[in-house]
């Protein structure tokens, strides 16, 4: 099975002790493709297991379900939280999950409050004692690094009301009171980045973006824009962010992008070094994992994200983390030809 893994190195000078964590997003267990593709999971869960020996955390920003509705009586739910589990006690790290749109139910407003619990994925995935960690719109603190989790309400992600509900979705961060403070590592888990990262929207946002150090999302992953075709978008994709379908229908699913109230945004493709000034912040959109297809196996794709205060640069003059991570990039370059 094809995996595609992503590579980002972040370099910031509030990165006191060099952190390494993994991300994924979009696994929409219940889809009818793992029905017909059974053990897709179990050989992705076992790749990041033997590939990552060294992560500190995991971060899982939205849409863990497919469909939501009656989702507490299906198997894959039982499945999920199984799998999780697993991941956790065979990395020994936890799990740290914000809601996508495809975990959130329809016209909540109207909801009862017993209703809103059956259908709150929290309310049976969030388990602490064993490393799972449910965000819903909620800051904790681990390992010197502050995580949020924003979860704003499912119809918000409605793409006709763009870009005008993005204000409405700033009233709901607003209503969060969530804590920024500069100096320290923040990682922020936002199913979709443009919540934070719209140019429309980018100036209401102050200088927030001078103590975020990495906005997490995914939620475009049905489609695929290969490097080779982002590479000769690249000036078109500026200032807009790599949610844009540029040609049309087909989206740039991965990526990362520099977010700051004062400049343009930069998009940075895999496997690069990236230096962040005090008013930036990465921003990382995830291809996801499940496709919506019914038939199609999917190509799971995986982040790999490491903050450093400083970067080995090689002699062919690239920048990593430290001189081990080049050389492990190098051994699988050799092995590639073998």
């Amino acid at each position: 099975m094809k995996i595609v893994e992503d590579f980002y190195h972040i370099q910031t000078a509030d990165c006191k002790k060099a952190k390494s964590f993994l991300s994924f997003s979009d696994i929409h267990y219940g889809t009818l493709q793992q029905m017909f593709y059974k053990g897709t999971m179990k050989k992705f869960f076992d790749y990041l297991v033997e590939k990552n020996k060294d992560v500190e955390a995991i971060f899982i920003p939205g849409d863990l379900l497919f469909y939501l509705t009656n989702f507490k009586d299906k198997n894959f739910l039982v499945a999920l939280i199984n799998d999780l589990e697993n991941l956790v006690n065979r990395l020994g790290v936890p799990i740290f999950i914000s809601y996508g749109n495809h975990d959130l139910p329809l016209n909540e407003q109207n909801l009862s409050e017993e209703e809103k619990r059956k259908l709150d994925l929290g309310h049976y995935l969030d388990n602490r004692k064993k490393g799972i960690y449910v965000l819903d719109n909620e800051q904790v603190n681990f390992n010197d690094v502050v995580i949020t989790g924003f979860s704003p309400r499912r119809d918000d992600y409605s793409p006709n009301t763009m870009p005008s509900c993005l204000f409405k979705v700033k009233e709901c961060f607003e209503r969060c009171h969530f804590e920024f403070s500069k100096g320290s590592i923040h990682i922020f888990l936002s199913h979709e980045n443009k919540f934070l990262t719209h140019p429309s929207i980018i100036s209401e946002y102050g200088e927030l973006y001078e103590s975020l150090t990495c906005i997490i999302g995914g939620h475009l992953h049905d489609g695929y824009m290969p490097l080779w075709l982002q590479a000769l978008c690249k000036e078109s994709l500026k200032d807009y962010g790599i949610w844009e379908k540029i040609p049309p229908k087909i989206n740039m699913c991965r990526g990362l992008f520099k977010v700051s109230q004062n400049s343009i945004s930069e998009v940075i493709f895999p496997n690069e070094i990236v230096r962040l000034s005090k008013e930036e912040c990465a921003s990382i959109v995830n291809r996801g994992v499940a496709k919506y297809s019914w038939f199609l196996p999917s190509t799971p794709s995986y982040t790999k994200i490491q903050i450093t205060d400083n970067a080995y640069q090689a002699e062919d003059g690239s920048y990593w983390v430290d001189e081990t991570s080049y050389q492990h990039y190098q051994e699988k370059e050799k092995r590639k030809y073998k």
